[in-house]
């Protein structure tokens, strides 16, 4: 399941990734690389930690835990057909899809 919903806290959206099935752990290197290779830039690594990613004008960090935050955007659809990008260089669009 995804969920993506404005951020209370600053202007953006929130996406979260959530599965039944499974425990949702990114590997962000590997996330990062995939997202290069598609065309995105890749802004910091910081394995294990964040990942920030430019991305269709936006700057978009993502966790380990499929939290992912499209900083200044405020369409909750295009932060979600964001998200599913990255969840798919992840390996876990299937499960959260």
């Amino acid at each position: 399941m995804i969920i993506s919903k404005p951020c209370v806290t600053m202007k953006g959206v929130v996406i979260g990734a959530y599965s039944w099935e499974r425990r949702i752990k990114l590997d962000l290197t590997k996330t990062a690389q995939c997202l290069k290779e598609r065309g995105y830039t890749v802004k910091k690594l910081l394995p294990g930690m964040m990942l920030i990613v430019e991305m269709d004008g936006y700057e978009v960090s993502v966790y380990p835990s499929g939290k992912i935050i499209v900083k200044l955007l405020d369409d909750a659809k295009k932060g979600e057909e964001i998200a599913r990008l990255v969840y798919d260089c992840a390996g876990i669009l299937e499960v959260v899809a």
